[in-house]
C-alpha cells in the first residue's frame, strides 16, 4: 500500500504508522512508527522515496522486486535496509515506493517491492549512518529515529 489513505488504521488503540522529518543541517532525520518491525521498514522505506522524488509520491510501477537484507541487530538491520534501496537508487536508478514486507526479524528483512526509475538528478541521500539511530517501543507499536546523510 502506497498511498497514506490505502493504509490500514489500527483498531488496538496503538499510534498508526507514520513518519516524519526533523531539520539536522548535514542530515536528514526521520521519525518513522509502526506497529510492527515490517511496518518500520515499509515506512522507512517511504520516507527515503520522499526524499528521492518529493511529495506526493507517484504511483508504483513495473513488475516486483525482492530483497534481503541481514545484520546484527534491529537498529543495523534498519540502517542497513535504508543503504540497500539507497544503492538502488544510486546503481539501478530505481526507487522503491511499495513494500509488501515477507518477514521481520531481529536481524532479516525480506521483502517485495515495486517502484519507478529515478530521475537523472544527483541523489539527495547518501547513506543512513548508525549515529543516532534508535528503535524503542512506544504507544502500542514501535518508534525509530534514523539519520540519513544528505
Amino acid at each position: 500500500m502506497s498511498e497514506a489513505s490505502e493504509r490500514p488504521t489500527p483498531t488496538t488503540g496503538s499510534a498508526p504508522p507514520g513518519h516524519e522529518f526533523v531539520d539536522h543541517p548535514s542530515e536528514a532525520h526521520i521519525l518513522v512508527r509502526g506497529r510492527t518491525l515490517a511496518e518500520v521498514a515499509a515506512e522507512a522505506g517511504l520516507a527515503l522515496a520522499g526524499l528521492a522524488l518529493g511529495e506526493p509520491l507517484p504511483r508504483a510501477m513495473g513488475p516486483w522486486r525482492e530483497v534481503d537484507v541481514r545484520s546484527r541487530d534491529r537498529i543495523a538491520l534498519l540502517v542497513d535496509w535504508l543503504n540497500e534501496l539507497i544503492y538502488l537508487g544510486e546503481s539501478e536508478r530505481w526507487i522503491p515506493l511499495e513494500f509488501d514486507v515477507l518477514e521481520a526479524t531481529t536481524t532479516h528483512i525480506r521483502a517485495r517491492m515495486r517502484g519507478v526509475e529515478r530521475p537523472e538528478s544527483p541523489s539527495l541521500v547518501k547513506a543512513a549512518t548508525y549515529h543516532g539511530a534508535t528503535l524503542e517501543n512506544a504507544g502500542g507499536g514501535l518508534e525509530a529515529h534514523l539519520l540519513l546523510d544528505v
